[in-house]
C-alpha cells in the first residue's frame, strides 16, 4: 500500500464544492485566516491553546505547499471561514487523519459538518485503497464529536494525548470495517513489539536506575527526563535528556515498561 503522502500527491490539487461551500487548496493569501485560526482562544480551546507567532509563520508557509490542505470558502460572500486538512496520521503509519478548524462566526450553521463530510467523501472516492481514515477530537469537545457522528463516523478508541482524553473516530461501512480490523491487528503487533523492547531496555543499566514508581521522582529529577514526552498515545519517556539512540522508555497504561522508537527531531 502506498504512503498517505504519495497518495495525496497523486490526486492533488483537488477542489470540492457543496451547496454552500468551496474547498480549494490553501494559498499564501490565506495567511490571515491561518493566523486567526491558530491564535484564537475559542478555536484553540480543545487544541492545546493558541500557538506562537513562529509556528503561525511556519504554517502559513507550509499549508500552500501541502497536498490535502483546503481553505473552506463560504460561496455566498466568498469569505474564507476555515481549514480542512487530510494528511498522514503521525500516530500510526499508513493511516490518514482529517482535521478541521472554522472561525467562530461560522459555527452553529452546519458548515463544519458540510466541509468535513465533503473531504471524507473525496478521500474515499479518490483514494479507495488509501487505508483507514480517522479524526481525533478531545472527549470534552462535544460540538466536534456531534459533528463527526452526524457525518457517520463512530468512536474506535480513546486515549490520552496532550494532557487530555481524546476520541478517535473513523467512518463506518464495509470497507471501513476492514480498515478497523487492519488497524487493530497493526496496533496489537506494535504493542507487542514495544512491550518486548521495554522489557529489554529495562534490563540495561540505565533502565535499572529508574524507580519502578515514577511518581516518586522529585521535580528536579523530573526536569532531567527526556524532553521527548510524546510517544504513541501521549506516553512519557522516563530516560534522561539527550539519551541515545532514540529508543524511548516509559510506562504503558497498565504499568508495563514499554519502549518506542522516534527520530531525533520527532
Amino acid at each position: 500500500m502506498e504512503s498517505i503522502d504519495t497518495a495525496l500527491d497523486r490526486v492533488w490539487p483537488a477542489q470540492l464544492r457543496t451547496d454552500r461551500l468551496l474547498l480549494r487548496p490553501v494559498t499564501l493569501e490565506d495567511g490571515p485566516l491561518v493566523s486567526e485560526l491558530l491564535t484564537n482562544d475559542r478555536v484553540r480551546a480543545h487544541l492545546g491553546g493558541p500557538v506562537t507567532q513562529e509556528r503561525v509563520a511556519a504554517r502559513q508557509a507550509a499549508y500552500p505547499k501541502t497536498a490535502g490542505a483546503w481553505t473552506v470558502v463560504h460561496i455566498a460572500d466568498q469569505q474564507p471561514i476555515g481549514l480542512v486538512i487530510i494528511g498522514a496520521d503521525h500516530r500510526c503509519e499508513g493511516r490518514a487523519e482529517v482535521s478541521y478548524q472554522l472561525i467562530p462566526a461560522a459555527w452553529g450553521e452546519g458548515m463544519g459538518r458540510e466541509a468535513v463530510a465533503a473531504a471524507v467523501s473525496w478521500w474515499t472516492n479518490a483514494v479507495p485503497d488509501g487505508g483507514p481514515l480517522v479524526a481525533v477530537t478531545q472527549k470534552a469537545n462535544t460540538a466536534s464529536r456531534r459533528m463527526l457522528e452526524a457525518i457517520g463516523m463512530t468512536v474506535l478508541d480513546e486515549f490520552d494525548e496532550h494532557g487530555a482524553r481524546q476520541c478517535l473516530y473513523t467512518p463506518t461501512g464495509d470497507q471501513d470495517d476492514n480498515d478497523l480490523r487492519w488497524f487493530r491487528l497493526l496496533a496489537e503487533h506494535r504493542d507487542a513489539v514495544e512491550r518486548r523492547r521495554g522489557a529489554q531496555a529495562r534490563e540495561t543499566g540505565a533502565g535499572q536506575d529508574l524507580p519502578d514508581d515514577l511518581t516518586v521522582l522529585t521535580p528536579e529529577e523530573l526536569a532531567r527526563l527526556c524532553p521527548a514526552r510524546h510517544g504513541a498515545y501521549g506516553r512519557i519517556c522516563a530516560r534522561t535528556a539527550a539519551h541515545t539512540p532514540d529508543l524511548h522508555l516509559g510506562r504503558a497504561q497498565d504499568g508495563a515498561w514499554i519502549a518506542w522508537l522516534t527520530t531525533a527531531d520527532a
